[in-house]
């Protein structure tokens, strides 16, 4: 048996050019797509020039938000040292602005205060869950509806490549989500 990874609606929406990518960037509806997508999956979504990138929970969790007092716009970072050398402010302003010890520094406050840690070092890190893996059969039974010829396969990845089928769609044949592809179907016994 091979391990193929199966690509979330998490993963897909900030690949470019993904069914979900588009419908949260280039699709009329964008902006109700985002806000059911934050509803179902957590998070939050940030433009980033012309393009709406969603921030899943896990690094909403670990990042940091700073309010700027002039403009009243809330700012999302993960890395204080960056986000410091960008706008003129130390990783300790901005650890004193985040714990509540100082109102504003350089027109900027905190838009929510976390408690002070009592221990050294930092906090603990939130974990992204891991991927998901399904198990993909190394022989697969094929037969042509046409011909009803009984094909097996060991390398799905080459049979498609020969046949001039992309591969997912016969690892979608083969996990049951297709009932066939190109005039091919698994083959059972019993039909």
């Amino acid at each position: 048996m091979e391990y193929i990874n199966i690509r979330t609606p998490q993963e897909e929406v900030n690949r470019k050019g993904s069914r979900w990518w588009i419908q949260m960037n280039d699709n009329s509806r964008a902006k109700s797509c985002r806000e059911d997508f934050v509803k179902t999956y957590g998070g939050f979504f940030k433009q980033e020039a012309k393009i709406w990138i969603w921030v899943s929970p896990v690094i909403e969790q670990n990042g940091y938000w700073l309010k700027n007092i002039h403009t009243n716009e809330k700012v999302f970072f993960t890395s204080m040292g960056e986000f410091g050398r960008q706008h003129g402010l130390t990783s300790v302003k901005i650890c004193e602005l985040l714990n509540g010890k100082r109102k504003t520094y350089k027109g900027w406050t905190a838009s929510e205060v976390r408690a002070v840690k009592e221990t050294t070092g930092q906090h603990i890190k939130a974990k992204e869950p891991k991927k998901k893996k399904i198990m993909v059969p190394k022989i697969v039974i094929f037969q042509n509806t046409d011909t009803g010829e009984v094909i097996v396969v060991t390398n799905i990845k080459q049979f498609a490549k020969q046949h001039g089928i992309f591969p997912a769609n016969l690892y979608k044949l083969v996990n049951g989500k297709a009932k066939s592809v190109k005039n091919f179907k698994l083959y059972t016994p019993l039909s």
